[in-house]
């Protein structure tokens, strides 16, 4: 009898060894999802935010539950590199002072590499964001919502009943625990010049739905921006320039193959028909002018292309495309 209960209790101990997920398991996650322990610490809590209790367990979510957790969003957030969201809810501590109907959800990306996490972070940005004191890594601070991005790590704080102080305290209080040395740009933000360009305005854009989402265009396969890892896809940055109502878009593109010169011309000539007028080239620039007379310019040298889209100065233009190309070429 005592062998025969031990046998029985070692059959049920490999059949819970066997069952996916297990105690560490959270909705969204996949079958072959590791446990717990082999999560970096701050995907499994987060605890010591001044003011804040959390509610409930950590809710994780690999690629396979992103789908239900962004309605329409998850692919975006794919075509970056994505390995894992862990999402926590807080509520007021009692000994607070802030209404208990409010409540915080904290959502941490895990990002297959730091340029990944700033990519996906810098989709969100327009420019002119505030920050708040003693957070080093990129980050804003809104009413209702703030975002902030560090080593590997993208983090959205949503509340829509806090205030910007709140939010802003929060995200001050959450930056030490989160891992990495700060914020990494890629290489390629270095290639946008700083003059004149709208603070905070600066986004990588990586794979075909953040192109689509920058500008009609990006849009087009001839772009590369959907091609596979084996064949290499292309990237680019952009950011903003000028004071309002005068704002325009630089675009740098980089491609991992040098395009056909000739195709690649062709291919823009027609973006630039299809949505100009007064299309024209003007030596080795392709030109043109929408309804409001702001002047939109292409260029390309090498790996590289550059686009100005909707600057008011045509001289302005001009040589924000020229000094685009020369930083990304030399």
């Amino acid at each position: 009898m005592t062998r025969k209960r031990g046998v029985i209790a070692a059959s049920i101990l490999l059949a819970a060894a066997a069952c996916p997920g297990g105690n560490d398991a959270r909705p969204g996650d996949s079958a072959g999802f590791p446990a717990a322990q082999e999560k970096p610490a701050i995907m499994r809590a987060v605890d010591g935010i001044s003011g804040w209790t959390q509610m409930g367990d950590v809710e994780t979510y690999t690629k396979d539950g992103l789908y239900g957790y962004i309605d329409g969003g998850a692919e975006i957030v794919f075509q970056y590199g994505f390995r894992e969201l862990a999402v926590f809810k807080f509520k007021p501590a009692a000994a607070t002072d802030l209404p208990a109907r409010k409540e915080l959800v904290l959502e941490i990306y895990r990002m297959e590499s730091a340029e990944a996490a700033f990519g996906i972070y810098s989709t969100k940005l327009e420019g002119e964001e505030e920050g708040w004191p003693g957070i080093k890594s990129d980050h804003w601070v809104s009413a209702s919502q703030g975002g902030l991005v560090k080593g590997d790590y993208m983090v959205n704080i949503l509340a829509p009943e806090c205030t910007g102080r709140e939010i802003g305290e929060f995200a001050a209080a959450l930056e030490p625990k989160i891992p990495g040395n700060g914020t990494t740009r890629p290489k390629g933000m270095d290639w946008l010049p700083r003059d004149g360009m709208v603070v905070g305005s600066w986004k990588y854009i990586k794979g075909p739905l953040a192109a689509q989402n920058e500008s009609p265009f990006l849009e087009g396969s001839f772009w590369g921006f959907d091609a596979g890892k084996e064949q290499g896809a292309t990237e680019a940055y952009s950011a903003k320039y000028g004071v309002a109502p005068g704002v325009s878009k630089l675009v740098i593109v980089k491609f991992e193959n040098a395009p056909e010169t000739g195709a690649l011309d062709d291919h823009v000539l027609a973006l630039f028909k299809e949505y100009l007028k007064d299309v024209r080239r003007d030596g080795e620039t392709l030109a043109g002018k929408n309804e409001a007379g702001r002047w939109f310019l292409f260029g390309h040298k090498g790996l590289f292309a550059a686009l100005v889209l909707g600057d008011p100065d045509r001289k302005a233009a001009q040589t924000r495309l020229d000094l685009a190309l020369a930083l990304a070429s030399r």
